[in-house]
């Protein structure tokens, strides 16, 4: 009896182990979490970027294609544009920051290999202290190279 048991175990953990090892990048249990990589502070005039990501366990791009929103504070739309793919296999955009201090609402909308499709919002900033301390600092500058 107990070699039979034996056998139906290890039969059952030989099947467990050849379902598991054949899986792939895209089977259930390996769904890839999206995610912004960007987020800051910025001065009026900056160049900023958005980035996001979604990876398999084993490090690979599950990125097909994103579409990114920006309001202004007042909730107003500051622009919409499609995402670029990074070498690293995100997706990002470019902008510069508009004259409005506050804070920015963003969101990607992104289509991943696998099917499914994700949204996430996050913010940044726009600062009057960054503004305002930049500002002053160039003065002194210009008043030490006199």
């Amino acid at each position: 009896m107990i070699g039979y048991v034996l056998a139906v175990v290890m039969v059952t953990a030989a099947i467990a182990i050849f379902f598991i090892a054949t899986r792939g990048p895209t089977d259930t249990w390996d769904i890839p979490i999206l995610q912004f990589v960007s987020g800051t502070e910025y001065n009026v005039g900056e160049v900023g970027q958005v980035i996001t990501e979604a990876r398999y366990l084993n490090g690979t791009s599950a990125l097909q294609n994103c579409s990114f929103t920006i309001w202004y504070p007042d909730k107003t739309l500051f622009m919409t544009d499609l995402g670029v793919n990074s070498t690293s296999g995100n997706q990002y955009i470019n902008f510069t920051t508009p004259n409005a201090t506050g804070v920015y609402e963003y969101q990607a909308q992104c289509n991943l290999d696998n099917g499914r499709f994700g949204v996430l919002s996050k913010s940044f900033h726009v600062s009057e202290f960054q503004n305002d301390t930049s500002v002053k600092l160039n003065r002194v500058k210009a008043v030490i190279a006199r």
